[in-house]
């Protein structure tokens, strides 16, 4: 009976020291910075939002949603499609994460362009 105690702390030691060894080899992924102009124009212009799209400047369809490269991020922030720092908050990331938008004859975005504009929210949404 009195090697209990012992066992129950070589466990408790041994499992503390498990987590801590865990915790120090795990590496955080850094993302790296994502701006509106260098990364998330070229999603708009590969999808329905510009070249003759839903939201290019005169065939946006009446709905008041200009992503024209030169409008697109005013367009985005007074019409507040994303709060900072706030993706699943954010019209933006909600419609494009559901497959909402783009619409049909356009293909959804892939992944890794949804989890661009994911990280460029979380980063803030700069310009």
């Amino acid at each position: 009976m009195r090697n209990k105690p012992f066992i129950s702390s070589a466990i408790t030691i041994t499992l503390v020291s498990v987590m801590v060894m865990v915790s120090c080899t795990h590496k955080s992924a850094v993302l790296p910075d994502v701006s509106f102009s260098k990364d998330i124009i070229p999603i708009f212009q590969a999808s329905c939002a510009l070249n003759g799209g839903c939201h290019s400047g005169a065939t946006n369809n009446g709905h008041n949603m200009d992503f024209d490269s030169n409008a697109a991020y005013n367009t985005i922030i007074t019409k507040q499609l994303v709060i900072y720092s706030n993706p699943t908050a954010s019209l933006l990331y909600v419609q494009i994460s559901s497959g909402i938008m783009p619409k049909s004859p356009y293909p959804i975005l892939s992944a890794d362009k949804i989890n661009l504009v994911l990280n460029w929210i979380k980063q803030g949404a700069k310009p």
